[in-house]
Formats: structure tokens, sequence, C-alpha cells
């Protein structure tokens, strides 16, 4: 029994004593963030955050780092405001898919040529902010008709359709990362990927598929944060790229490749969206919450590392009492 939940204990036990420890802390500091109204507030911060951390982390998994998700939401965005005319699903859907089709051509071409990945998607960050800014006519852009987005704006208890949408997301990323094919070979070249190559692993398949949803991840949470909005500019979401990276290092996933899951995903969302939330039902300035999260980013990773050292040492001791006996 104690075995059995070491495991989950050491990959998920720092994440959530810290959301834990962020609760009880704003529930005491901010009497406003309390009950249904501090959860609505947190779980419609998932809606960017969430999607589109889920994505690069999927990237992240794969020893990947897709640092064109601020840029691919922002032309998602544009796509979706330009198109709304079509209607909201059909907006959504066609930016949706511009994002799949942009983000499995990164993956394509980072495999083909062998292109480090952190300096290829530098170069499409740049070229698809470009590309929202042409779209877009260089100003920013409104929908045609806002009566579209009204369902967006509808409230279920704590839900709207929008943090339903990103819950689902969240499950549906995490299912396939576990239970696919796909999703283990993703796991396979982030782990080991000279071990992968050597078992047959193919390297272009799960990176293509890796791009793909941090493309369709990023485009999703693009288009319905502009939609939800009414409008875009081609500047917005230019630091989401680094808190979905903050959140997703917080949560418990690894920047080396094949380490963490969804649940750490999730966590790492909801330790961001709560503090963010908690800060803003204070009244404090968006900065605020940027400096708290990058100092929490950094206590992580010490106490990431110190228990690591702590972890490597008595196993080491434990061979060598092994070796000795």
């Amino acid at each position: 029994m104690i075995r059995s939940l070491a495991r989950p204990a050491r990959q998920y036990g720092l994440q959530v004593v810290i959301l834990v420890a962020i609760i009880v802390t704003l529930v005491i500091v901010a009497p406003t963030f309390r009950g249904e109204a501090a959860i609505y507030a947190t779980l419609e911060r998932l809606v960017l955050l969430g999607i589109a951390t889920a994505g690069i982390a999927v990237t992240m998994i794969a020893a990947e780092l897709d640092l064109s998700v601020g840029s691919m939401a922002v032309l998602a965005g544009v796509v979706a405001v330009q198109l709304s005319g079509l209607g909201l699903v059909p907006s959504i859907a066609i930016a949706t898919l511009v994002g799949i089709v942009l983000g499995a051509a990164q993956g394509w071409l980072i495999a083909k040529l062998g292109i480090n990945s952190l300096v290829f998607t530098v170069g499409t960050l740049i070229l698809l902010k470009g590309a929202a800014w042409i779209a877009a006519g260089g100003a920013p852009i409104t929908v045609t008709d806002f009566t579209i987005t009204d369902p967006l704006l509808m409230r279920f208890w704590m839900f709207s359709p929008l943090s339903t949408v990103a819950i689902l997301v969240l499950v549906a990323v995490g299912v396939f990362l576990v239970w696919t094919k796909w999703g283990r070979e993703i796991y396979a070249i982030g782990g080991s990927r000279p071990e992968a190559i050597a078992a047959g692993v193919p390297i272009r398949r799960p990176m293509v598929v890796a791009f793909a949803i941090a493309g369709a991840c990023g485009a999703l949470a693009g288009a319905l944060a502009s939609m939800k909005g009414g409008s875009v500019t081609p500047d917005s979401y230019s630091n989401l790229v680094l808190s979905c990276v903050a959140a997703a290092l917080v949560g418990g996933i690894s920047l080396y490749g094949g380490r963490g899951d969804m649940i750490n995903i999730a966590l790492g969302v909801l330790i961001v969206a709560v503090l963010s939330a908690g800060l803003s039902a204070m009244g404090m300035q968006s900065f605020v919450s940027e400096l708290l999260t990058g100092m929490l980013l950094l206590a992580v990773i010490v106490i990431e590392f110190v228990i690591g050292r702590v972890l490597g040492r008595r196993k080491l001791r434990r061979l060598q009492f092994a070796a000795a006996a």
C-alpha cells in the first residue's frame, strides 16, 4: 500500500501542497476570494492558459518546445474574428484547423531537417505574428455581429461554455497521451530518443503529432478568447508562451522530456490560475501575479532539485549496501 502511494506522492505531492497552501493563504488574506465566484474566476482562466499549456506541454514531453504558441493563438483569433460571419462554431473550427495544419508542418520540418525546435519556433513566432498583422489589415478587428458570441457569455453554476471546453481539452489530451500508441511514442522520443530509435519508434510521426496538438491547442485557445471578447489585436497574447511554460514547469513537466502527465499539467495550470484570480480579487495588478509566479517557479525548481539529490543519494546507498551484502 505504501509503495503504491509513493509514486503519486513523488509525482504530484509537491504541486498539491503548493496548490492547497495558495488556496488557504488567499482565503485568509482575500475575503472576497471565496465560494462559487472564486471557483468561477479560476476556471475562466483555464480557457487561454489551460488549453495553450496543454499543447505546449505535449511538445515538452517530447523533449521539444513550441515557442510559437502565442503567435498561433493571435493568428487563430484573427481568423476566427474575420470569419465570424459564418457563425460561432464554424469560425472557431476553421481557426483551430489552421493551427493543426501549421503545427503539423512545424513538427514535420523540425523532424525532417533536424533543426532545434527552440530556434525554429522562434522564427515561426515572428512569422505568424507578421501573418496576423497582415490578416488583420494592420489594426484591431471586431466581429461583425456581437450576438453570435452570446453563448460564450452564458454561465452554468460555476462553469461557462469556455471553461467546460477547456476541461474537456485537458482530459482529451491526457487520455491521448496515456492510452494511445501515438501518445506513448511521444513519451518514448522524449524519455530517451536514441533508445526509442533503436527500439524502432519513428521520430517524424510523434513530432508531427506533438506539434499538431500544440498548434491546435494554441489556435483553439486564441479563437475562443478572441470570440469571447468580440475583438482581437494582432499583438495580443505576447506573454502567453511564458505563462504556459511556467505553468507546465510548476506542474512538474520536465524540459528534458519524457516526464509528467495531464495531472501535472492541470495542477500547474490551477496553481497559476488560482494565484492570478486571487490576486485579481485583491485588486493587484497583473505584474504582481507574474512576479509571484516567477518566484514560485524558482522555488519549485530548487525544491525538486533538492528532493532529486536526496532520493538519488538514498538509492545509491541502497545499491552500495546490496553490493556489500
